[in-house]
């Protein structure tokens, strides 16, 4: 196996500098890239503690933008936007306020128009298999079990209605 040429200090800090620089990452994201340059663990957190001293790498704004970009573009739940914080090795200390601050009548009305987009394109025999779906559905994008059966819930009244459109 060919050995990795190691960077300096300083071209690592232009790399990460030049990556944070053009939109927002975390520490993990900054340091999987320059671990490319060296395999030296000690520089490169020498190099991430400066980013983050320079306020090129803030995990509060960071955390902040990507809970707010998933839940208004990619319309995750919070469920799948706390794993991915975590698995992105942001503390738990930082994205949990943060994600109790999402604005709830928003995060129901999101959940709403979710589920009644996907209830035009699946087809059922009952509406027991219909809610199913749509259970297994909302789960897969991260929202908590008791928001998903509220929305669903709240058709209950009219169950010989599901072969048409829902209104959540």
């Amino acid at each position: 196996m060919e050995e990795k040429k190691s960077l300096s200090e300083k071209e690592l800090y232009n790399i990460g500098s030049a990556m944070c620089a053009r939109s927002e990452h975390c520490s993990s994201e900054v340091a999987s890239k320059l671990f490319r340059g060296t395999d030296d663990e000690a520089l490169v957190a020498r190099v991430i503690a400066r980013l983050c001293q320079e306020k090129f790498i803030d995990e509060e704004r960071y955390t902040r933008a990507f809970i707010n970009d998933k839940i208004r573009f990619a319309k995750w739940g919070r469920l799948k936007i706390r794993q991915e914080l975590w698995r992105k090795q942001i503390p738990e200390s930082v994205y949990a306020p943060l994600l109790k601050d999402i604005d709830e009548r928003q995060y129901i009305s999101m959940l709403r128009d979710l589920l009644k987009a996907k209830r035009r394109t699946i087809k059922s025999k009952d509406p027991y298999e219909l809610k199913a779906k749509l259970l297994r559905f909302g789960a897969s994008r991260g929202f908590e079990p008791k928001y998903i059966y509220s929305a669903l819930d709240l058709d209950e009244e009219a169950p010989e209605a599901y072969d048409s459109d829902i209104d959540f």
